[in-house]
C-alpha cells in the first residue's frame, strides 16, 4: 500500500503558508474583524521565549485560527520576514501521525528557514499526547517560538493564553451597537465607568446575546443561516461526538451528551457529584472524568462554596456549573424570554463566564445561607477571604425589597468590611443601604459589559 511521502505532505502543508509566496500577508482573514483579545495574544507572542511554547485555548468556533493567522500577518506588517513565520495545520489528513519534531524540521526545509522562527502548531490537540511532543520540540529547536493551539485539552494548562467565547462588550462592537449605548466616562486617573445611553436598548441586546452572542461566526451569519444548528454541529458536534473525547481517554460520547444536555439545562444552579450520578445513570468517577473533560475543553465552569464565615470548604461536595457560552442553551432547547425564569440563571452564566480569561475566575466562589444566597464571592489573592460580594438575581425587585438579598446583607455582616456589596437589576441603578449594608444596585447587562471590558483591558496589559 502506498504511504504518502515527505514531499507531498509538506507539499499540502506549505499551502496554508501563502505569505512564503509574497503577496498579501493573508488573503483569507485579510477583512475578518479582530477579536479584543488581539492585542493581547501578540503582546504575549512577542514576549514567548523559545524554552517556553504559548498555548492558546479555546472552545471551537471562537476564532483561535483566524486570530492565529492574524498575528502572522501583523509579525509581517511590523517586518518579521515572511519565511521566518511557520504555519501547520494539525487536522489536515496529510499531517496524521507525522511526529512533530520531523513536521518542523519538513517545514523549516520547505521555507528555507536557517535561524530563529515562529512556528504555529494549529489544531495540536489532534495529536495524542501533544503536551510531551510540543516540550520535546521546544527543546530540541531552541531558536523555534512554538505557538500551541488547542480546541480541547486533556488537562487544564497552567499559563495558557485562553480565547473565550465573545464577552458582551465583543458582541455589541461586532453588531455595531457598542458607541451608541455605552459611553465611557473617565475621572482623574481611575478606571473608565460606563453610562447606558439606552437601558431599554441594551438589554435587548442582552437577550440577543444570551441566545445567540457567544461565538463570531454565529454574530456575523448572513441572514437565513441557521445559528442554533452551527452551534450544535460546530461547536458541540466536534468537542462531544468526534474524536475529540477519545483522545481524552472518554470512550462514552453518548454519554458525555447526554451529561453535556443535563448541566446545560442547570447552568448557574448548584449541583453535586451524587445528584449528576444518579440523574444521569453513571457511575461518579465517570461524573468526575466528563466533568474535568468538560472543564478543560471551556464548555463549562465549575465553581465552588464558601461557608458563610467566609472559609473555603475542605471538600467540595456541591458546586455551581455554568455554561461558559449561554448561547449554547438556546442551541439545545430554543431561545429564553427575559421573564422566562431560566433567563435568570442564563444571565448569572453569562457574567461569570465573563471571567474566563481572568486569573481571578479561580478565586470566585458563592456562599449559601438561610437567609439567601450569595451569587459571587470574590476571595482575596493575598488572605482568601472575601474582597466583595454580589447577588445576580436581575430583578429590580430588590431594590425596594431588601429581604430578597437578605443572605448577601448577612454574609456581608459576617465578613466585614468588603470591597463592595452588589445586586444585579434589570433597569435601576442606585447605591441604598439595607440593613445597614450599603448595596451598589445595577443593571444586569450593565455589569456584564462591565466585566467582559476588564477582562479584555486585563489580557491587554499582561
Amino acid at each position: 500500500m502506498l504511504t504518502l511521502a515527505d514531499s507531498a505532505i509538506l507539499d499540502r502543508l506549505a499551502l496554508d503558508n501563502p505569505w512564503w509566496r509574497g503577496g498579501a500577508p493573508d488573503p483569507d482573514v485579510a477583512g475578518l474583524p479582530k477579536r479584543a483579545f488581539f492585542d493581547g495574544f501578540l503582546r504575549r507572542l512577542e514576549r514567548t521565549g523559545p524554552e517556553r511554547p504559548l498555548l492558546m485555548v479555546g472552545p471551537r468556533r471562537v476564532g483561535k485560527t483566524v486570530l492565529v493567522r492574524q498575528a502572522i500577518a501583523r509579525l509581517i506588517e511590523d517586518g518579521t520576514p515572511p519565511r521566518g513565520l511557520l504555519y501547520a495545520d494539525l487536522t489536515a489528513p496529510a499531517a496524521h501521525g507525522v511526529p512533530l519534531e520531523r513536521l518542523a524540521r519538513g517545514l523549516r526545509a520547505v521555507a528555507g528557514l536557517d535561524g530563529a522562527g515562529v512556528l504555529v502548531l494549529d489544531g495540536v490537540h489532534n495529536v495524542r499526547g501533544w503536551e510531551a511532543e510540543v516540550a520535546a520540540l521546544a527543546t530540541a529547536q531552541p531558536d523555534l517560538r512554538v505557538v500551541a493551539v488547542a480546541s480541547g485539552a486533556a488537562q487544564r494548562v497552567a499559563g495558557a493564553f485562553v480565547l473565550p467565547p465573545l464577552t458582551f462588550a465583543e458582541y455589541l462592537r461586532l453588531t455595531g451597537a457598542e458607541r451608541d449605548l455605552v459611553e465611557p466616562m473617565v475621572f482623574g486617573k481611575g478606571p473608565p465607568m460606563y453610562v447606558v445611553r439606552d437601558m431599554a436598548a441594551l438589554n435587548e441586546r442582552f437577550a440577543h446575546y444570551i441566545n445567540g452572542g457567544g461565538f463570531p461566526e454565529v454574530v456575523l451569519l448572513r441572514p437565513g443561516r441557521d445559528a442554533a444548528r452551527l452551534l450544535r454541529g460546530e461547536v458541540l458536534g466536534a468537542l462531544l461526538h468526534q474524536d475529540l473525547p477519545g483522545l481524552a481517554g472518554i470512550a462514552g460520547t453518548a454519554e458525555l451528551n447526554a451529561l453535556f444536555t443535563l448541566l446545560a439545562r442547570n447552568t448557574g444552579r448548584e449541583v453535586s457529584i451524587e445528584a449528576i450520578a444518579e440523574r444521569a445513570a453513571l457511575a461518579k468517577n465517570t461524573v468526575r472524568r466528563h466533568l474535568d473533560y468538560l472543564e478543560a475543553s471551556h464548555l463549562i465552569l465549575r465553581m465552588g462554596r464558601v461557608h458563610p464565615a467566609g472559609d473555603r470548604f475542605q471538600r467540595m461536595r456541591t458546586f455551581k456549573v455554568h455554561l461558559t457560552a449561554p448561547c449554547l442553551y438556546a442551541a439545545l432547547f430554543g431561545p429564553v424570554a427575559p421573564d422566562d425564569p431560566t433567563f435568570a440563571a442564563l444571565t448569572e452564566s453569562a457574567i461569570v463566564g465573563q471571567w474566563l480569561t481572568s486569573a481571578e475566575r479561580a478565586r470566585l466562589a458563592y456562599a449559601r445561607l438561610p437567609e439567601g444566597p450569595v451569587d459571587l464571592v470574590a476571595l482575596d489573592a493575598i488572605t482568601d477571604r472575601p474582597a466583595w460580594a454580589c447577588v445576580l438575581s436581575g430583578s429590580d425587585a430588590a431594590v425596594g425589597d431588601g429581604s430578597r438579598i437578605n443572605g448577601m446583607i448577612q454574609f456581608a455582616k459576617r465578613n466585614a468590611p468588603l470591597r463592595w456589596v452588589g445586586s444585579t437589576t434589570r433597569t435601576v441603578a442606585s447605591l441604598k443601604a439595607h440593613d445597614g449594608v450599603e448595596v451598589w444596585h445595577r443593571p444586569a447587562s450593565q455589569y456584564c459589559y462591565e466585566v467582559g471590558r476588564r477582562a479584555i483591558e486585563d489580557v491587554a496589559e499582561k
